[in-house]
């Protein structure tokens, strides 16, 4: 047996040596996991898997390819370097026949822990996939030339298995006790003991003492102006055009504000992402390659705003825009509705500003088949009949000032949305279901423990887990809605005392605030732009012939609510 190893391996050490002496060229790859293994973190690794091919390439008279690839802080434990890094551009452009003089170039590693750390088999069949395509493979560690033949040697085959096997074990181990490792961390971490990673909001940093984190004074600042413009009706585009023309500098850039390698722009989107993010309530998401994974930690950074705040400034998409680019001609976007035609929009169209040429006109115009044939008509110099409603105009100042005027008198505090019995009745039930699901569930694992039926009791167990976070999950979405309209309320009735100047001011500020403040309080407005044509029967008490024919439109409030408001004046609830 002994001599029927021996002879396979002596054939191929001198088949390696005619190997590296037919090879002319070099490629290097080069990879580590940790960045704390680069250079700029002062590690090693790099340089020394560098230095080791130099050498080699040196000894063998072979001439190392300027073009390397280098996985650097990329994982070769979840095969990503193979995926979507370095070594599988690698592998991509050796397939394609885009390397020059392959059969001549050798492709040089440290060992199969630096080409991959998956499984022994997956390994193989990727180096493999390397040699089949006309390259072969130097491992530095132990000297070896892998090529068609070695793949074929069964001695080869297992001394290289048996490497694989412990890089992958290795990396086994390391995961397994990083895992651990972070448990504990986030467990300490729920219960206010230090932190899992350094990892923080901009306007936070770590404490000398790594106990936890402190706000930065002028940051913070920052965050709490952004938080008033949101107050105040501004874009997202608005506040980071304000920010960047004050040179507020980036969390990037740091003090530096002339270092052109740092972020000097604030992103519109980030602002956006800014303002929705519980951070600012302490909170801390653990991520799992960046999707949410585990349970939400509260207090885990210094709030800076409470939790009626951040519910307060919370954008729906159609009120949180990237913001005007010029000054707010129209404080009702998308809010004016056709109300001949419900589903379709009045949209704003301004041909001459200082004539106050602004009108309405319905988007219906453009699909209605009489619109479409008055205008064939015209368009062939012939005499049409007369202009369908359809492509009637409406003077938008007339309908600004008129609601303007009117919006003062409305009480709408009276009519602002409050949680109504069925959604109170709703969140008790779904608190019920809760705790007597989470009582079953203790009993459960307590039967778990006791040793019963494991199978069984499992089987359970998993059932009243998924009913457990369904329950969170419409718990939190009932909640919240109960909070929003609670706080919706709170804080109209603190803007309610700056109405009246609100609508008299005309700044640009002033208007942007307004057009805010509808947005947040109206769902739609319709405009019947020449009255009635069929009176509702709850109103045909209030409308007699007189005022049937003027124009009116009415305003339905975000939770149900709608008044009538006329031509002359008149208003009434509907």
């Amino acid at each position: 047996m002994n001599v029927w190893f021996t002879k396979p391996v002596n054939h191929i050490m001198i088949t390696n040596e005619t190997i590296v002496k037919s090879k002319t060229h070099a490629i290097s790859y080069i990879r580590f996991s940790s960045a704390k293994q680069g250079a700029e973190s002062g590690g090693d690794s790099y340089r020394r898997q560098l230095e080791r091919t130099q050498e080699y390439c040196t000894e063998h008279k072979l001439i190392l390819n300027e073009t390397r690839y280098a996985d650097l802080g990329v994982s070769g434990w979840t095969g990503k370097n193979i995926e979507s890094g370095a070594m599988g551009n690698f592998m991509a452009a050796l397939k394609a026949d885009k390397i020059p003089n392959k059969e001549k170039t050798l492709l040089i590693v440290e060992n199969f822990d630096r080409f991959s750390r998956l499984k022994p088999r997956l390994v193989y069949n990727k180096l493999a996939e390397i040699i089949e395509a006309g390259m072969d493979v130097v491992t530095l560690e132990d000297e070896k030339i892998h090529t068609k033949e070695t793949l074929d040697d069964f001695a080869n085959l297992i001394s290289s298995l048996a490497i694989m096997q412990r890089a992958n074990e290795e990396s086994s181990r390391k995961s397994d006790m990083i895992r651990r490792k972070k448990a504990e961390q986030r467990k300490q971490a729920m219960a206010g003991n230090g932190i899992i990673t350094s990892n923080c909001p901009g306007w936070l940093r770590v404490k000398a003492d790594k106990s936890g984190f402190e706000p930065i004074p002028e940051r913070v600042k920052i965050v709490k102006r952004i938080i008033q413009w949101v107050k105040e009706g501004k874009g997202k585009r608005d506040i980071a055009r304000m920010l960047d023309a004050e040179k507020v500098p980036t969390w990037s850039s740091g003090k530096n504000w002339e270092d052109e390698s740092v972020a000097k722009h604030w992103r519109d989107n980030y602002v956006l992402e800014l303002i929705r993010s519980r951070t600012l309530l302490g909170e801390m998401q653990p991520l799992k390659r960046k999707q949410p994974h585990g349970e939400t930690i509260k207090n885990y950074y210094p709030a800076i705003i409470d939790e009626e705040t951040w519910l307060a400034i919370q954008p729906e998409k159609r009120s949180f825009k990237a913001g005007p680019q010029s000054n707010i001609n129209n404080l009702f976007c998308g809010l004016i509705y056709d109300g001949y035609n419900p589903e379709f929009r009045m949209k704003f169209f301004m041909t001459n500003m200082e004539k106050n040429y602004v009108y309405l006109s319905s988007d219906y115009a453009t699909v209605d088949p009489e619109y479409l044939k008055y205008n064939a008509a015209k368009a062939k110099g012939k005499k049409p009949k007369a202009r369908p409603l359809s492509g009637m105009t409406f003077h938008y100042r007339d309908f600004e000032q008129h609601f303007l005027k009117n919006f003062g008198e409305i009480d709408l505090l009276e009519a602002l949305p409050k949680p109504t019995s069925e959604e109170l009745s709703r969140l008790g039930l779904l608190e019920a279901e809760k705790k007597q699901n989470d009582k079953a569930l203790a009993n459960l694992i307590k039967a778990l423990e006791g040793g019963k039926e494991s199978a069984l009791v499992m089987a359970q167990i998993q059932k009243r887990e998924a009913t457990a976070t369904r329950l969170a999950k419409e718990l939190a979405a009932e909640g919240l809605k109960v909070k929003r309209g609670q706080h919706a309320l709170d804080g109209f009735e603190q803007e309610w005392e700056q109405i009246e100047e609100m609508l008299d001011a005309s700044t640009r500020e002033a208007r942007l605030a307004l057009r805010a403040l509808f947005q947040r309080v109206i769902e739609r407005i319709d405009l019947f732009i020449v009255g009635l044509a069929d009176v509702p029967d709850n109103l045909k008490q209030h409308v007699w012939d007189g005022r049937n024919g003027m124009w009116c439109y009415s305003v339905k409030l975000v939770g149900g609510s709608k008044i009538w408001v006329f031509e002359d004046g008149y208003k009434v609830w509907d």
